[in-house]
């Protein structure tokens, strides 16, 4: 009896905190909101010294440069990322979603934008790149990305 009643506490404990650990890792709301407060500020035009650029047309905002070693091409960096139309802000892909570690990537194999995005930064760091479309689907687009679509990503390297 006694050991039935120990185990039915070790599930519950278990369990109560296997559902904190998901909404701890979930955190696509919280991303949704930092990405959607950057878009607004971007077409406000109140950005002001926090945007960068560079000789290619990629913008960005550096949260964080990260402490970690510095990104090249080759490198594979696990990356966490949330993407969004720049016109309409609506989302199309994220990594956020359910938690979890952040898929691994081969600086080099994405889109131009965003490969450029992730070499501004170290390993730990945090940005919001603005791709204009020539830096990330082109006149094709992808999938939900239309032809000649500006993109907004928000990243952040493992």
């Amino acid at each position: 009896m006694l050991l039935r009643k120990l185990s039915i506490l070790l599930l519950a404990a278990a369990m109560s905190g296997l559902f904190a650990c998901k909404d701890d890792d979930d955190r696509t709301a919280e991303i949704a909101a930092k990405i959607k407060a950057d878009l607004d500020a971007y077409k406000a035009n109140t950005l002001g010294d926090k945007l960068k650029s560079t000789a290619s047309g990629l913008e960005y905002i550096i949260h964080e440069q990260g402490t970690g070693a510095s990104v090249k091409d080759g490198d594979f960096v696990p990356t966490h990322y949330y993407g969004v139309l720049k016109s309409t802000g609506v989302e199309f892909d994220n990594s956020f979603t359910g938690g979890g570690d952040p898929p691994t990537f081969r600086v080099g194999d994405l889109i131009d934008g965003f490969n450029e995005g992730m070499k501004l930064l170290n390993r730990g760091g945090k940005a919001t790149l603005f791709i204009p479309w020539q830096l990330g689907y082109g006149a094709n687009g992808s999938g939900s990305i239309p032809a000649k679509a500006d993109l907004v990503f928000y990243i952040e390297l493992n």
